[in-house]
């Protein structure tokens, strides 16, 4: 079993002053350096080795745990294993407040989202297709063309 953190050395964990509260962790207990480091680590950022709660309401009180706690990256990393959503997503949805979004599906589209595409449609399966060869729709070729135009007429006129 592990030690419990002290709420002085977690706060300083929290804090992002890490080296104090690794410091002060092994003063109080005795322990290594690594040792104190991966305690306050597993116990502090949510790490601890648990599969992410699978139901949703056990995942609301985890994440509502975690914000109370004022570990929105916590939360974050909870909503977006549960679900296997991006962590823009995740992030944007913890940063909502509506505890609502933390219940959705795992791997359910948000209403603006488009689908990825199929493998079936690449662009690489495409007839005609050739790795490093771009296409080009010749309008490049058309200005290049008119503009010569216009500086060999420029200059035949103003040699005269």
């Amino acid at each position: 079993m592990s030690t419990p953190i002290p709420a002085p050395i977690a706060s300083l964990w929290r804090n992002n002053d890490k080296i104090a509260a690794i410091k002060r962790l092994r003063e109080e207990t005795g322990m290594g350096l690594a040792e104190a480091k991966n305690a306050l680590e597993s116990q502090l950022d949510g790490d601890d080795g648990l599969e992410p709660p699978r139901d949703g309401e056990a995942m609301r009180a985890a994440i509502e745990a975690a914000l109370a706690r004022g570990d929105k990256i916590v939360a974050i990393k909870l909503l977006k294993d549960a679900t296997g959503i991006g962590l823009k997503e995740a992030k944007d949805r913890i940063e909502s407040g509506d505890p609502q979004q933390w219940l959705l599906q795992a791997n359910t589209p948000m209403p603006n989202t488009t689908p990825p595409p199929t493998p079936d449609t690449a662009a690489w399966t495409a007839p005609g297709h050739e790795p490093g060869r771009v296409r080009s729709s010749g309008a490049w070729t058309a200005v290049f063309v008119v503009v010569l135009v216009l500086a060999l007429a420029g200059w035949y006129f103003l040699r005269a």
